[in-house]
Order: structure tokens, then sequence, then C-alpha cells
């Protein structure tokens, strides 16, 4: 809490109610982030406009003092860990109560201005009131040591332990700070908070690059160990493969009636010679097994082409002999028949008129032989 006289008012003023253009001499204050402050409290004149009203409405004996205290200032907020874990509606909804629990205490009558600060490091509420008390100004009585310390723990009360905070420690030899030191306080708190942040980051991304470097060893020691896996089977392919050349040379060799000379040229002639044979005897069964396959699959389709052969004999017969017996049938299974017609030819080797009359005649038959529909009672079929 700060008391201010008649002429420190204004700077007050203009420092409080600040808007983009502001010069300010705190390097804490983003005047980018000032748009963002707000009142909680409506606002309606300056702070001497306002004073110089309520004193009139006091009607007191006398004018105030030249040195008298007209105006009490709170700074009320909290470290920057508690306004982190609120939302924008929390915040609004804390700064709100906290301008209530002053209203009602001091009489909104006396409240001059309640603004946030939300431009600065932490956000805070400026809360500026007349001490009045029982129609006359009274600083002393109104807010004295014991005063304020009974307005710590009340507020507290009613405030404060609604939001998870601690009220300071009673009797506390820790100096009152004026606003000025208290900002510079917050300033060098926060100052710690973001180097131990910073401390914090630095220390975790160690242990990711700590992680990464272990990562890394892990990949090259598997890479290392294909490379060695890798290398083992490339000595076994050449090894394979020179033996295979060896082999295929005494084949050769044998095939041509060259017989070789010592021991290891004999055997290797008799080893290639075995994997020949062996080689071959696979192969003459698996043509085997193949042509027993085709000869069945020949078999089939010879009988099928035989049945065919007959079926088409048999219909071309039919259809020679009895032209129109053969249409009537055509046009009942055409789907059966039609294959066994060359495209484009008639179903029987009669004239036009004759075979559409009888399409008409198979037509009239299938009427006949669809079932009619029963009607109900309404004249609609069932």
């Amino acid at each position: 809490m700060e008391k201010y006289h008649k002429t420190d008012i204004c700077p007050v003023e203009k420092e409080n109610e600040r808007d983009e253009n502001y010069e300010a001499s705190n390097p804490q204050i983003g005047s980018e982030r000032t748009k963002d402050n707000y009142h909680t409290f409506a606002r309606y004149c300056s702070y001497t406009e306002f004073i110089n009203k309520r004193i009139d409405e006091l009607n007191l004996p006398t004018k105030p003092r030249k040195d008298a205290v007209l105006m009490a200032s709170f700074v009320i907020g909290s470290d920057g860990k508690f306004f982190k874990g609120l939302t924008p509606a929390e915040q609004e909804n804390f700064f709100a109560q906290c301008t209530r629990y002053f209203a009602e205490k001091y009489g909104k009558e006396n409240i001059i201005s309640a603004v946030v600060h939300n431009d600065e490091t932490t956000p805070h509420l400026h809360l500026n009131l007349m001490p009045i008390r029982n129609g006359r100004l009274c600083c002393k009585d109104l807010l004295n040591r014991a005063e304020l310390t009974k307005l710590q723990t009340d507020f507290h009360e009613a405030v404060g332990k609604r939001w998870g905070l601690e009220r300071g420690r009673e009797g506390s030899p820790k100096k009152h700070l004026s606003t000025a030191e208290y900002k510079a306080k917050k300033i060098v708190l926060n100052a710690c908070t973001e180097a131990a942040d910073i401390t914090e980051t630095a220390q975790s991304e160690l242990r990711q690059i700590n992680e990464a470097v272990k990562k890394a060893e892990e990949h090259f020691d598997e890479t290392i160990g294909q490379i060695h896996t890798a290398k083992a089977e490339r000595d076994k392919i050449v090894a394979e493969r020179d033996s295979e050349a060896d082999y295929s040379e005494a084949l050769e060799q044998a095939k041509n009636g060259e017989i070789a000379h010592g021991k290891s040229g004999l055997k290797a002639q008799v080893v290639a010679l075995t994997v020949e044979n062996k080689s071959l005897t696979e192969e003459n069964a698996r043509l085997k097994k193949d042509n027993s396959y085709l000869f069945e699959s020949y078999q089939k389709e010879k009988k099928m082409h035989d049945d065919h052969d007959k079926a088409l004999r048999a219909i071309s017969l039919f259809r020679t002999q009895e032209p129109e017996a053969f249409a009537r049938v055509f046009y009942r299974a055409t789907s059966v028949l039609q294959p066994f017609l060359p495209i484009g030819e008639q179903p029987a080797n009669l004239g036009r008129n004759r075979l559409r009359e009888i399409e008409e005649e198979i037509r009239k038959e299938q009427e006949q032989n669809t079932p009619t529909p029963r009607k109900n009672n309404y004249g609609k079929a069932d």
C-alpha cells in the first residue's frame, strides 16, 4: 500500500492509466501489451476530479490540509506461477473478487480507480481509493499498521484462501515495500525464475542430447554388426562361386571325355557328375509329372470338343430337318442354342413373316400361362 498527497496523484494516474504511447521508465512494461490492460471498476473522470468531487460531497467544515493523504494505492497480485495456472476468464474473476472486497470494505463510492496491468511481467491490480471513514478523511485511523495487518488477514480469508493462496507470515520483520520497491523486487524474482527456467530447459536439452548420442552409438554398433554379417555372407558367396566354378570346369572336362589326372581332379569330376546326375534326375521327374498333367488336360479338352461337335451336328440336323420346331425351341431357349449357331444366322431357314408369327405365338402362350392378379373388395390387386 502507498499513500499519496495532492501533488503525487497526477503522476500516479499517468502511470496507472497509461496507453500505448506512454513512455515508460520501467523496462518490464511492454507497450505492445498495454492494450490488454483493463478496468475492474468503472472510471468516469480523472483522479483529481474524482477527489475534488468527493470532498465537496463530504461537506467538510475545513478544507483538507496540503499534506493530507488524499489517495491510498494498493497493488494486488501474486507470483507468475499462480497466474500461469489460470485461464483468462479465471484471472478476470480473481481481480473482480479483489475489487469487490475493497469496495465493500471501504465503500465503492470511495474507489477512484481499479485497473489491471497485463503489460508487465506478472499481472497485478492497481486499486486506488480515498481513505474516508464516517464522512471524513482519516488515513491514520483507517490505514495504520494494525489495520493493515487485519486487512491482510481478512483479505486472505475472503479472497486469497478461495484461490489457494497463502497469507504472509504475521509479525514478520520484513519492512513494508513501496510500489516502486515492490516492482523492483518482482523484477528480480521474475529474473531468478526465468534463470531457473532457462537452467531447467538447458538440462532438459542436455538430457535429450545425451539420449540422442546414446541412440546414435547403438545405431553405430548395429551398423557395424550388419557390416560384419554382410562381409561374412559375401565371403561365403565368393567361396561358393569359386567352388561352383571348379565343379563347372570339372563337369565340362568330363563331358568332353577328358579324364583328370590326380586324385583331386578325379574327385572334382566325380562330385560334378554326381550333382549333374541328381539335377537331371529331378528335372526328368518334373517333366514326367508335367507331361502326365498335360495329357490329362488334353484328354478332357478333346472330350469336351467331341461333345460340342456332337451337339453341333445334332442341332444342325434338327435345324435342317425340322426348321419350324427348331425356331420355336430357339425362341424359348435362345441362350442355350445360340452358341451352336454361326454369328448373324437366323434360328431356322424360314421366311421373316413366319419367324414373326412364331414369335407372336410364343408371346401369346406366355401371356396365357401368366396368372392374372386377384383383386380384393376395393378393386386393387392383392
